[in-house]
């Protein structure tokens, strides 16, 4: 991802901390940094609309059962097969897993206070090559057998220098990224919380990236780029860049622009008293949800209550389709990869649709699903699907 040109390198030893130097790094110019933004215009009378030419490869639905009722599906990962589903469920603390055909294989589930276990999992990541499954939990890193779930052992992130509220994280290779909101109001001074929201440690020398401006709305964080080991961040408030996180570098990858639409710089100043009445503004806000694949680049950004989707084609580096979502059935995008997109939407959502008076053949993703088949709860149902690019474009 690459911002817009908040990111050039320049290494400052400051001190050492435990065992780990660090070096803040400023913004990284790349020839990108001249990529004209693209400017992102809705008509509220035209819906956001998937190309016609969407195809549909499969639908799973996760079963449910006494040990599998998901409460909220957070993230998904996907093995290498995409044969597994790994569904994160924040609100319980849990992974639980899936086969293709939807059948529950096992549940992570080692919350409690022991050396072994977590409170609470902020963020999960896969090794499927190492077969480590790692979660981030209150200043530390837990990891376990990805098979056995055997606990291995515990990286501890109390000595990484400035904020250690970390949300969110990734490894590449040997490289750590760790992703902190820096919340305000904190109980510490702001030499001792520092400026910037992304550190990069390796071999224990730790970088510092993305320097704090008005704040985010960041509820998820590294978005698989259509390029295995990439990453893609979304915009701070008072940004449309989106981010490139690879394992030498961060970057602007996406440039957009909201026109007028944007939060006026005078609200972004009080952000954070004002936050409620911000969000709830018709301003659009910074992009979202951000899937990619090898043709496309799929996001949302909200106004009001509302979401805008726009699916934009990297090839001609147009907009195909902006606006707001028509069909009640469309489902959430959740995940992507260099080919497919994949969605999921509660069973509990179509069953309501059905009894009132819905058809799920009118809709292009659940034409083909059999009503019957469907309960009454809030276990998802995948939808895999592709968007073939046009041969007369390519």
């Amino acid at each position: 991802m690459k911002p817009k040109k908040i990111y050039i390198f320049i290494l400052v030893a400051i001190s050492f901390f435990s065992s780990c130097t660090s070096k803040k790094t400023d913004s990284s110019k790349s020839s990108t940094d001249y990529i004209t933004p693209i400017l992102l215009e809705v008509n509220t009378s035209i819906p956001f609309k998937w190309p016609s030419n969407l195809e549909v490869e499969k639908i799973t639905y996760l079963k449910p059962s006494a040990s599998t009722a998901i409460s909220s599906v957070d993230k998904i990962l996907l093995s290498p097969d995409r044969d597994l589903f790994y569904v994160f469920d924040r609100l319980q603390s849990k992974i639980f897993v899936f086969d293709e055909l939807g059948i529950s294989k096992n549940v992570f589930d080692r919350q409690g206070e022991g050396p072994e276990e977590y409170l609470e999992i902020y963020d999960v990541q896969i090794d499927f090559e190492k077969k480590i499954l790692e979660v981030l939990s209150y200043q530390n890193l837990k990891k376990y057998n990805l098979n056995t779930f055997e606990f291995i052992g515990t990286e501890d992130l109390r000595n990484i220098p400035k904020d250690k509220n970390f949300s969110n994280f990734i490894r590449i290779s040997n490289v750590l990224y760790l992703w902190t909101d820096l919340p305000p109001h904190q109980l510490v001074g702001k030499e001792e919380l520092g400026n910037y929201h992304l550190l990069r440690i390796e071999d224990g020398i730790v970088n510092f990236y993305i320097e704090q401006k008005y704040g985010v709305i960041n509820s998820l964080l590294f978005y698989p780029a259509s390029s295995i080991n990439e990453y893609n961040l979304p915009p701070l408030l008072g940004s449309t860049d989106i981010i490139r996180v690879t394992q030498d570098s961060v970057y602007t990858k996406f440039k957009f622009d909201f026109g007028n639409k944007g939060i006026p710089l005078i609200d972004l100043m009080n952000y954070w008293e004002n936050r409620h009445e911000i969000l709830g503004s018709e301003y659009y806000k910074p992009p979202q949800n951000i899937r990619e694949t090898k043709d496309y680049l799929f996001f949302q950004f909200a106004a009001g209550r509302l979401y805008h989707n726009v699916l934009f084609d990297k090839k001609t580096e147009s907009v195909i389709s902006i606006g707001q979502i028509k069909d009640k059935i469309d489902p959430v995008i959740i995940l992507s990869d260099s080919i497919y997109l994949y969605g999921y939407m509660p069973s509990a959502i179509l069953v309501d649709y059905i009894e009132n008076g819905g058809e799920l053949s009118e809709s292009p993703f659940f034409k083909d699903l059999d009503p019957t088949s469907l309960e009454k709860d809030e276990n998802p149902i995948i939808v895999k699907f592709r968007l073939p690019y046009p041969k007369n474009q390519k």
